[in-house]
C-alpha cells in the first residue's frame, strides 16, 4: 500500500473531505431538481397555476400525405373560472418564417407545440399562449386505452390510407384509433362548414382524453415520457386537467 509522507497527510484528508462535500451537494441538488420538476417542491418549471390563463391544446397526427401536422387545435381559456374553448381550424392561414408553408397545421413540423402556439399568436395578434401538445403515437394509444372516441361526423367520408378503405356515414359513433386516424386524414376534403363542425368534435374529444388521461401516471407521466410537451408547471397542468372536464 502506498504511504504518504507525514506532512502530506493533512492535505490528503482535506482533499477527501472536499470531494465528499462536493458529492453530497451534487446529490442534494439533483434530488431537489427532481422533486421541483415533478411538482414536489414549489410548482416546478413552467407557467405557474396562478398565472394560467389560456392554453393551446394541440394533437398531432399524419395528414393525407403522411406528414405529421397539428390536426386538432383548441384554445382553452381558464381566466374567468369555467373553461371556455375555441376550436381552431388547422387550415388557419399563418406565416411560418423560412418556409413556403402557410397553415397552422404545418407549423407543427417546424416547431412542435411551441411552433403552433407562436404561429397562432402571429395570426391572431395575441401573446403566444401556453401549450400542451400531444404526440401522434400517444394520441392513438390514449384512444385505444379509452376504448375509442365518440364523434358526430357532419358528412359521409370515404378514406383510403394506402391499405384500407374506410367508409363512414354521417352521425354519431365511436371510432377506434385506426378509424380516428382515417377521419383525420380525410378531414381536409370536407367543406369549410363541415370541417368547422368536425374541428369542434375533435377538440372536445381530445380535451376529454387529456382530462381523463387513461394511461397510468396521468399527464405528468406522459410529459416525462415525451408523449406530450408543455410549457405548464405540474401544478398548472393539474389545474388544466380539472378545467378540461368542463369543455363542452
Amino acid at each position: 500500500m502506498a504511504a504518504f509522507p507525514p506532512h502530506h497527510e493533512p492535505r490528503v484528508r482535506l482533499v477527501r473531505i472536499v470531494l465528499i462535500v462536493v458529492a453530497v451537494i451534487a446529490l442534494a441538488v439533483a434530488a431537489l431538481w427532481t422533486a421541483w420538476s415533478r411538482g414536489l417542491v414549489g410548482e416546478g418549471p413552467g407557467v405557474r397555476a396562478d398565472d394560467l390563463t389560456r392554453v393551446l391544446v394541440v394533437a398531432a397526427a399524419p395528414d393525407e400525405d403522411g406528414a405529421v401536422v397539428a390536426q386538432v387545435i383548441t384554445l382553452v381559456d381558464v381566466s374567468q373560472g369555467a373553461a371556455q374553448a375555441t376550436f381552431v381550424s388547422p387550415a388557419t392561414p399563418v406565416s411560418i418564417p423560412g418556409t413556403s408553408y402557410d397553415t397552422l397545421a404545418d407549423a407543427y413540423p417546424f416547431g412542435g407545440g411551441a411552433g403552433v402556439a407562436e404561429a397562432y399568436a402571429r395570426a391572431t395578434g395575441i401573446t403566444p399562449p401556453a401549450y400542451v401538445a400531444l404526440a401522434p403515437d400517444a394520441l392513438m394509444r390514449a384512444v385505444d386505452a379509452a376504448d375509442g372516441v365518440t364523434l358526430e361526423l357532419p358528412a359521409d367520408m370515404a378514406v383510403f390510407d394506402g391499405e384500407t378503405l374506410y367508409v363512414f356515414a354521417p352521425g354519431s359513433r365511436t371510432f377506434s384509433a385506426e378509424e380516428l386516424g382515417a377521419v383525420l386524414k380525410g378531414a381536409a376534403y370536407l367543406t369549410a362548414q363541415e370541417r368547422s363542425a368536425l374541428d369542434a368534435e375533435l377538440g372536445r374529444a381530445v380535451c376529454a382524453l387529456l382530462g381523463q388521461w387513461p394511461d397510468e401516471g396521468g399527464l405528468m407521466r406522459a410529459a416525462e415520457r415525451a408523449d406530450m410537451t408543455t410549457t405548464l408547471s405540474p401544478a398548472a397542468l393539474d389545474r388544466l386537467v380539472g378545467a378540461l372536464a368542463q369543455v363542452k
